[in-house]
């Protein structure tokens, strides 16, 4: 089994649900709905809505970044909060689907940095079986960790890697060496999953309070200092001591308090 990550970006939730509702069927409901759709025996589509924005940025930029594929939806009149969706594709360089518009938007995706973009009337023009990718980041993105009686420590989340039963895995912010007792997509068994899989983990023989704030798991050693230039976009404001900072470095996100 393997998967593709797709997320539906538009400054209306509402049109966001009703493109990736025509698409698959929803299945978990959250700020970040997630819809599946099964394109193959072993290839599973998860369409991914980010339902807070505009009021919120941080979990569209969260879904965009762990996904494969973005696709946005351009529907006039343009304001800034297309802008910053478009500013955001063109930042993280994925596959790019946008739905509607015309020249103007265009324009506008291609000032934002947005390249190859695929343009379509509707999402029933999307052939996704060609947009699978086979790759290995090395790591599984976690979204959810509870308790299950009889089973133990239950993570959720995407494999950006493959995965099989008893491989062993570093724990993020905890550092801790975890093994995976068992793998489960869509309450199905599996021995292995590759990458882009949504997927269920039993966690062999640790206890929730020391994993309930897991939000990766890693292959291989950690990196405790990252060296690099940070490049402030034209637009922002001045560093300051004290504040909050997003930092972008390619495809993934960082969090920095100066």
């Amino acid at each position: 089994m393997r998967g593709i990550i797709v997320t539906v970006l538009s400054k209306s939730p509402e049109k966001a649900r009703e493109i990736a509702g025509s698409i698959a069927k929803l299945e978990d409901k959250n700020k970040v709905e997630i819809y599946y759709r099964k394109l193959s025996p072993d290839l599973l589509l998860s369409l991914l809505v980010p339902t807070d924005y505009p009021d919120s940025i941080l979990n569209a930029v969260s879904t965009a970044t762990l996904s494969d594929v973005i696709i946005f939806y351009g529907d006039e009149p343009l304001n800034s909060f297309d802008g910053e969706l478009l500013l955001l594709m063109g930042m993280l360089e994925k596959k790019s689907i946008i739905i509607g518009g015309d020249e103007r938007i265009k324009k506008l995706a291609s000032s934002a940095g947005v390249k190859n973009a695929l343009f379509v009337d509707s999402p029933h023009e999307i052939r996704f079986e060609d947009l699978a990718v086979d790759k290995n980041a090395g790591f599984i993105y976690i979204d959810r960790v509870f308790p299950v009686r009889g089973v133990g420590t239950v993570m959720l989340g995407y494999a950006k890697t493959s995965i099989r039963a008893h491989d062993k895995f570093v724990s993020l912010p905890a550092k801790k060496e975890i093994e995976i007792k068992s793998i489960q997509v869509l309450d199905v068994d599996f021995e292995e999953v590759g990458y882009g899989t949504r997927v269920g983990l039993a966690i062999k023989g640790e206890e929730y309070e020391r994993l309930k704030e897991t939000y990766s798991l890693v292959r291989g050693n950690l990196t405790e200092k990252i060296e690099g230039k940070i490049v402030k976009l034209p637009w922002s404001v001045d560093l300051k001591n004290g504040n909050e900072y997003h930092i972008l470095q390619r495809r993934l996100l960082f969090y920095w308090n100066s």
